[in-house]
């Protein structure tokens, strides 16, 4: 018989709570990039008063590539208002709601955020479904033919939420913790493990053991710790060059 999983916990007593500084959506455009026309829901803009959120995603905000973007487990980007000034500090002046994000978030980062973290936003209860990890038209964007892959080698990435409650929401909210499981891992460790360390097994046996972890990430880390063979014997693949347009 297998175990019993272990019930939600409360979350800790001195969690911190955010607050959205803006609420974006954007409706597809066709643009050239990389020699083709691409159609793309990335130039995303800030709307003021409530805005209905839905199973999908905010009311007014598409996605071009629907295949690997939006739906249900993607409904909603957030990403975290100090990374701006952290990317000027780089040298890298973007603008806020350069990444693409539906949310801006001041007062959290992904080391305050885990997979499977429930957070409320007025009425509206959204669940963290995975990190994010940026393709090649962030770069073209904004013509920074790196900028993917530093987003991905600062853990500066932002993340995903699934929405268990619709409601509307709206600049100025405060997020808050209100459920994680026990054992669940922060985004920035995830990140690291995923994009950085990717040969720090123990760590990959710890995201393994937690819960959350969407099923191609999962994979992925499954096939890490299989293909896995001592330092002299090479790195493994790139498994990212595709997706980042390298």
């Amino acid at each position: 018989m297998p175990a019993a999983q272990p019930s939600a916990s409360p979350p800790p007593p001195h969690h911190p709570v955010g607050r959205i500084t803006a609420v974006r959506v954007g409706a597809v455009r066709t643009v050239h990039w990389r020699g083709e026309e691409v159609p793309t829901g990335a130039f995303k803009e800030p709307v003021e008063g409530p805005v209905p959120l839905g199973m999908t995603g905010l009311a007014g905000d598409e996605q071009g590539d629907t295949v690997h973007h939006g739906g249900p487990e993607k409904a909603v980007m957030c990403y975290a208002r100090s990374h701006y000034a952290a990317w000027r500090a780089d040298g890298i002046d973007l603008p806020e709601g350069a990444l693409f994000e539906n949310l801006t978030v001041d007062g959290l980062t992904e080391a305050d955020i885990c997979l499977a973290d429930v957070w409320q936003v007025g009425d509206a209860v959204l669940q963290v479904s995975q990190s994010r990890r940026p393709c090649w038209k962030l770069s073209s964007r904004w013509g920074i033919p790196d900028l993917a892959r530093r987003v991905q080698a600062t853990g500066r990435t932002g993340w995903y939420l699934r929405v268990l409650t619709p409601a509307t929401v709206q600049s100025g909210q405060q997020m808050r913790l209100v459920e994680r499981a026990p054992g669940a891992v922060d985004l920035a460790e995830l990140s690291r493990v995923m994009t950085v360390d990717k040969d720090d097994l123990p760590a990959i046996e710890r995201i393994l053991a937690s819960p959350g972890v969407p099923d191609g990430w999962r994979r992925t880390l499954q096939r890490r710790l299989e293909r896995h063979r001592p330092e002299q014997d090479g790195a493994l693949p790139d498994e990212d060059s595709d997706r980042l347009g390298a």
